[in-house]
């Protein structure tokens, strides 16, 4: 691969080296609001394209739209998406939410793992490298402890 990026001419990305260890990268800013416009009818969902000009799948299509549903100072679990769109596994709802193009305005800081933990956040995982989801969800009420897991369970929303 480093010779298929050589010859690509890829050797950083945004002024990063792509040998440096994803953990000393810097952390992305909180979410600024530079979405496209969420599209609701299958006319604009059929030729809507990433930045990187791939399709969505129906079943992210579905996991975007529970996951707009979830009201601010509520949070929802990976499996509890997968259950109420009936499909897919938590670790596909994360896939899908990892490549989220739409966020904030698809709010997958309010995902966490069925446990009540944290989860990721950008492909990270946990308290240590999720500190901007966790900000995010403070900010909006939602609370948690040292260690990373949910601190009052009664805000876990299930749609």
């Amino acid at each position: 691969m480093p010779a298929v990026r050589e010859k690509l001419g890829l050797s950083s990305v945004d002024g990063q080296k792509l040998s440096q260890p994803r953990s000393n990268r810097p952390r992305p800013p909180t979410f600024i609001d530079t979405s496209p416009d969420y599209p609701t009818e299958q006319a604009r969902r059929a030729t809507f394209r990433t930045k990187q000009g791939k399709k969505l799948t129906a079943f992210q299509w579905a996991v975007y739209d529970f996951t707009r549903k979830v009201p601010c100072g509520r949070v929802t679990t990976y499996k509890d998406v997968c259950t109420a769109i009936g499909r897919g596994s938590p670790r596909s709802v994360g896939a899908a939410l990892r490549n989220n193009p739409f966020a904030p305005s698809v709010p997958c800081h309010r995902v966490i793992a069925s446990n009540c933990y944290v989860g990721g956040f950008f492909g990270e995982w946990g308290a240590s490298r999720c500190s901007a989801k966790i900000h995010m969800l403070t900010n909006e009420g939602v609370e948690f402890t040292t260690d990373g897991y949910l601190a009052n369970k009664g805000v876990v929303w299930r749609g």
